[in-house]
């Protein structure tokens, strides 16, 4: 395995930087690394080292939800690095739109977070407690987002919300927003 070949490729990306509806990993560099011997293996373990840079992280969750990699998808250490890696971007992003607007769509990253048939729901609670608000570019989108000021928690609450199927109703005060947070966390309790 080359981890720093892979290590390289990755940090020539910026996925914070892409805007909303650009993909956040280059599509030559995905394709480069599917030619780098055990490639797979190695972005498997940078998404899951929760002391990489997040930016690395988002990169090699992207990597792998992006390239042709199958293996990561059989095991249920692959998925919940990935749904960890992305759980920690959605934090990190600078542009929400990718992820969603808590009750009004689900964004491109989002939908593949959400498309992991494990590790979700441990990947997103912790994120029930962060109040960050959302930064969210366009028109509509930020005229929603700036009637409700939509935090980190909300976007997460709603994500899990429709992972589990259950409804979520996008309130514009953060009193309803919190109380239904409480209520799904309730739910999600073992």
């Amino acid at each position: 395995m080359n981890n720093s070949q892979v290590l390289a490729i990755l940090d020539r990306n910026d996925p914070f930087s892409a805007s909303a509806d650009e993909p956040s990993v280059r599509e030559q560099d995905i394709r480069e690394l599917a030619g780098v011997p055990g490639a797979e293996e190695a972005l498997v373990a940078v998404a899951r080292d929760a002391a990489a840079a997040p930016a690395r992280r988002y990169a090699a969750a992207e990597v792998l939800l992006r390239g042709q990699f199958a293996n990561w998808r059989t095991s249920s250490a692959g998925r919940r690095a990935v749904a960890g890696a992305l759980a920690a971007a959605m934090h990190k992003d600078t542009t929400h739109n990718r992820w969603g607007l808590p009750g009004h769509f689900i964004g491109r990253l989002g939908e593949q977070l959400l498309s992991l048939p494990d590790g979700v729901v441990e990947a997103l609670v912790p994120l029930l407690d962060e109040h960050a608000e959302l930064n969210i570019e366009g028109s509509e989108a930020a005229t929603l987002h700036s009637a409700a000021h939509y935090r980190i928690s909300d976007l997460a609450a709603y994500l899990l919300s429709r992972y589990r199927g259950l409804p979520w109703e996008a309130h514009t005060g953060m009193a309803p927003r919190d109380a239904a947070i409480a209520a799904l966390r309730a739910k999600l309790r073992p």
